[in-house]
């Protein structure tokens, strides 16, 4: 996890249309990726797409209607920092993220990271 907070405008900036993410992750849901670094691309722009996703639903709608949308989010990011956690690369504090703001927060900071890197 980056030291600097990035909230959506900063980490989702360039990031593909979300029907693509949806289209790409759809594709590859299929055919699960058995490398690491493959697995965890998947839960990251997994977890980014349900963040973007409810991103939108809490602006567009009433937070009774985007609730949904928000859970699933949390649990997509959760589940990336578990991940994370057992393989190493979150530390035991950054395990222990508090609410569902931190998960989504810390989706949004490390797909900013791994978007900086695949640019570089």
């Amino acid at each position: 996890m980056t030291n600097e907070p990035s909230g959506p405008d900063v980490a989702y900036v360039s990031a593909p249309d979300i029907a693509a993410e949806i289209e790409w992750i759809a594709r590859h849901a299929y055919t699960p990726p058995t490398d690491a670094s493959a697995v965890r691309e998947f839960r990251l722009r997994e977890a980014a797409a349900l963040d973007r996703i409810a991103l939108q639903e809490e602006a567009a709608r009433p937070s009774e209607v985007a609730a949904e949308s928000i859970a699933t989010a949390v649990q997509a990011a959760e589940s990336l920092a578990t991940y994370d956690a057992k393989h190493g690369t979150l530390t035991y504090r950054g395990a222990e993220l508090a609410g569902a703001e931190d998960f989504r927060a810390y989706v949004r900071e490390e797909y900013r990271a791994w978007r900086h890197a695949r640019a570089s």
